[in-house]
Order: C-alpha cells, then sequence, then structure tokens
C-alpha cells in the first residue's frame, strides 16, 4: 500500500462540505468540483462568453504535489462549455477558479447557457511534481541529439504520425 497525500480544503465561509471534492465512483480517477459562485445565485452565459467559476475552496497541497484542474465530460458534452486545463501549485493559497468559455452549437447561438449554484463543473486530479534539470545547448549540438536518437517523427507537429 502506498501513501496517499493528504491534500487539506478550507471552504469558503457558508458553504457546506458539499463543496469539499468528491469522486463520483470508487475508481474514478478525479475528484468533482462544483461551482460555488459568491452570491450563491445561479449564473448565465452569453454564446462566446468566458467565466472564472469559484470553486469555494482553497487547497493546502502536500510537499511535492499539486492538482490538476479539468472538465468533466458532462461539462463538454451536457453544456458545450470549453475549459482550460488547470494547474493548482502546491504553493498557491487563493481560491480555486475554473474558467471556461460557451460555445453552443450552431443551432443555439442566440441562447444563454444557465450554470447552477452547486452543480458539478469540473475535477481535480492530483499529481506528484516532477523535477528536471535545464540545460542549454547550441542549435549545432541540439542537431547532433537528435540525430544520435534517429526518432521517426522529427520535426512534425499537429497531424505529422501515421503519414
Amino acid at each position: 500500500m502506498t501513501d496517499v497525500p493528504l491534500f487539506q480544503f478550507a471552504l469558503r465561509d457558508g458553504l457546506s462540505s458539499d463543496f469539499l471534492p468528491r469522486q463520483g465512483t470508487p475508481l474514478a480517477t478525479g475528484w468533482d468540483v462544483r461551482a460555488a459562485f459568491t452570491d450563491n445565485k445561479d449564473v448565465s452565459i452569453r454564446p462566446g462568453g468566458y467565466i472564472k467559476i469559484p470553486l469555494g475552496f482553497r487547497v493546502f497541497a502536500p510537499s511535492g504535489w499539486w492538482l490538476e484542474l479539468r472538465p468533466r465530460s458532462s461539462t463538454f458534452g451536457k453544456k458545450q462549455l470549453h475549459a482550460l486545463y488547470g494547474v493548482i501549485d502546491e504553493d498557491y493559497e487563493g481560491e480555486c477558479l475554473f474558467a471556461c468559455q460557451f460555445m453552443p452549437d450552431i443551432t443555439n447561438l442566440h441562447t444563454d447557457i444557465t450554470l447552477s449554484f452547486g452543480e458539478s463543473i469540473g475535477q481535480i486530479i492530483p499529481v506528484k511534481r516532477q523535477l528536471m534539470e535545464i540545460q542549454q545547448v547550441s542549435n549545432e549540438q541540439f542537431a547532433e541529439l537528435c540525430k544520435g536518437r534517429a526518432a521517426q517523427r522529427g520535426a512534425g507537429g499537429f497531424g505529422s504520425t501515421g503519414k
């Protein structure tokens, strides 16, 4: 059995423990987080509109850990919210926010969407921080490193594999 990291959450005053992150199922990778608008009311978003949704908590991450903030599948599938992936660093002490944009399909371009107070909107995933060393090399040294690896992809980017 491995050690389980302890993340400590401080809820905004007036919020119940329902706003603590929760796993949807015992084997879920992410812990669901909820929209905790500061006035405890629902919020409407216009098509194309951006919003930063307060999650109602601050988190104290254990040493060497951070949280990845991701959308739930229903965030896009049911709400057409395009969410930013977020990083909640170990040393971040402010209230966590979920950023997204409402991008409805072409048939609903004039219809706002309402997000309900307390609605599950995203998920957080604990991640062990990785360290890396940085070394500057010349472009010639870089070319030699790449030549020695003899990778198939090379400088090909988006959509370049399998061609």
